[in-house]
């Protein structure tokens, strides 16, 4: 009973009501065992068959948890707040650099057209996350794979093209007219879903096992497809975290170690292989394939912008513009390149405040999920934690 009562307790976040839920449902179990010690059982076999009849603890101490809320951790909205806000302010900034009144006016049209749409996306964004927390993630695992298979299929959608056409040939966004959200985006939505989607499959075998993996694969593949290589490696590798959480914390009933290393194994090994066969038979999109031969060759676009990088990072100042013209000369200066941006338009300085606050904000997300006895919360709290890492290290 002692056992139970522990890991029910541990789903539940608002630790004031840890000891009175405590205090209920050990008194029903101690009335059931005494009907079943009437009925003519021993203690031992009264006391598991009363446990027996309480259900699924985890289960139970999530619904529990759901009664009990914990209180909205304020600072962390504060944070993103502000975090959103000095992303919308950087971007507005872009209008009052010198290399900016320097472009075609077609190309400030554009960048002033990006903005906008930045600026309406972080407000929705942050709206969204509000609704989301105030919502309760429970809700949202609740209909999990519902979730999950209007993401896929609005994915699939996207690659035969119903959305209409591409750019460049990449499918960029899904929705109609105005009203379009970027498919990226979306694609990594799934990674926190895939987590109670895990959940679904808890205390299955092998069979469970080879079910999430199918849920990983598909919304992958997807996004590979669109293409869009560098989001699909941060979902796959997201996901693996999320699963290898879920294998260590005992929701399938298999071989831990075993299962681990060859999922990984397999995980590594699979793509390299398959990136490899789609290169050789040129099934990749050409950019990619440009990419690929500047990485070993040290030669060709991608290699020509690695230089370039290098060549801006010389002049750097610890505080100031280093005078390079970014703007013009770097493509996506104000998305993929970003941190290039800041270094060479406000300083080193301010590229150490941006990595800190960072830095700390993915420290603050992962250690909230370890320390997140409510095992649904911690794998979902992974999920968002290695997206937001993955991002960083991609615009690093």
């Amino acid at each position: 009973m002692e056992k139970y009562l522990e890991k029910l307790l541990l789903q539940i976040r608002c630790k004031k009501a840890r000891p009175y839920i405590a205090e209920e449902i050990k008194g029903h179990i101690e009335s059931q065992i005494e009907d079943n010690i009437a009925d003519g059982m021993s203690y031992e076999e009264a006391e598991k068959n009363a446990v027996a009849d309480m259900g699924d603890p985890i289960a139970v101490g999530i619904s529990l948890d759901k009664i009990h809320k914990p209180q909205i951790a304020w600072k962390l909205l504060v944070i993103v707040g502000i975090l959103s806000l000095l992303g919308i302010l950087l971007q507005q900034s872009i209008f009052y650099q010198s290399g900016y009144s320097n472009l075609e006016p077609f190309m400030q049209e554009m960048y002033q057209l990006e903005t906008e749409s930045f600026v309406y996306s972080v407000f929705i964004g942050f709206v969204l996350m509000c609704g989301i927390y105030f919502i309760d993630y429970t809700v949202i695992a609740k209909y999990s794979k519902i979730i999950g298979l209007f993401i896929i299929t609005m994915g699939i959608l996207l690659l035969a093209g119903f959305f209409g056409g591409d750019i460049n040939g990449v499918r960029y966004s899904i929705g109609f007219g105005m009203f379009r959200i970027s498919a990226p985006s979306l694609m990594m939505f799934y990674v926190p879903i895939y987590g109670a989607i895990l959940y679904k499959y808890r205390d299955g075998g092998f069979p469970a096992l080879l079910k999430s993996i199918v849920w990983l694969i598909i919304p992958v593949f997807i996004t590979f497809r669109m293409p869009n290589l560098i989001v699909a490696i941060i979902m796959i590798i997201s996901m693996l975290i999320q699963l290898t959480v879920a294998i260590l914390k005992g929701w399938f009933k298999i071989s831990v170690k075993k299962t681990i290393v060859s999922l990984w194994a397999v995980f590594m090994f699979l793509p390299i292989m398959l990136l490899f066969v789609m290169y050789t038979f040129h099934l990749l999109a050409e950019y990619q394939e440009a990419r690929i031969r500047s990485f070993f060759s040290a030669s060709g676009e991608g290699f020509y912008l690695t230089s370039m990088l290098r060549t801006f990072s010389k002049d750097i100042l610890f505080v100031g513009n280093s005078g390079n013209d970014v703007i013009g000369s770097l493509p996506e200066f104000n998305s993929d390149y970003i941190f290039s941006y800041i270094l060479n338009s406000y300083g080193s300085i301010a590229g150490i405040v941006v990595v800190a606050v960072l830095a700390a904000l993915v420290m603050f997300i992962f250690g909230a999920s370890i320390k997140q006895k409510n095992e649904l919360g911690m794998v979902m709290g992974f999920g968002c934690g290695m997206i937001i890492l993955c991002q960083d290290f991609q615009n690093s």
